[in-house]
């Protein structure tokens, strides 16, 4: 519940909780306190947690998200980071900018599972690039990554290339390049340009 609807505080959970109270007796719940939920988090080890995320993960592994207009017979997935602030005071190793905290979660997302295929978290100030780069992600021949222009290094291009898998990004503005020419474009497919 808590993570579903962003609850960021023992506060703002119990206080949500309060408004369903009608609901508690289908969940097993007879009275929900701060100290409660407080001490339990501090109980409960992580594996618990662990062992729930990989039986719900699953239960979903190998499902599709059906989308009628948007198929691709190819493995699609998309590449970005997110940057995650931090209260600067308590996490004084995740300084990245003067008074400003957090870390950045890079993740390759299959665009057909919904689910994400793989993260490395790092600081925030490390470059997306750099990561895409450094890591190993399991991208297999005939695979499709999309990304944004901050992923854009000719080395990761041609790495990209050698193991046989295709990218989409968009051109930076400042970028420097020769127009060699333009493919036949199968009207069929609904392609514009290549």
């Amino acid at each position: 519940y808590a993570q579903i609807r962003k609850k960021d505080s023992l506060r703002d959970i119990t206080c949500g909780l309060e408004q369903h109270q009608s609901k508690w007796f289908h969940i097993g719940l007879e009275k929900i306190k701060r100290s409660t939920i407080s001490d339990a988090n501090n109980r409960i080890p992580y594996q618990v947690y662990e062992q729930l995320f990989y039986a719900l993960l699953k239960k979903v592994e190998g499902k599709q998200y059906e989308a009628k207009k948007f198929r691709f017979k190819n493995p699609l997935y998309a590449l970005d980071a997110s940057i995650f602030d931090l209260c600067l005071s308590v996490f004084e190793w995740a300084k990245f900018r003067k008074t400003k905290g957090g870390f950045k979660m890079h993740n390759l997302f299959d665009i057909k599972s919904q689910i994400p295929v793989f993260n490395v978290i790092t600081e925030a100030k490390e470059a997306e690039v750099t990561v895409a780069k450094n890591t190993a992600f399991p991208l297999s021949p005939d695979s499709i990554v999309a990304f944004d222009r901050a992923y854009i290094d000719f080395n990761l291009f041609q790495a990209y290339e050698n193991n046989k898998v295709f990218f989409v990004t968009r051109a930076k503005d400042n970028m420097r390049f020769q127009f060699l020419g333009q493919q036949e474009i199968p009207r069929k497919k609904g392609l514009q340009f290549d």
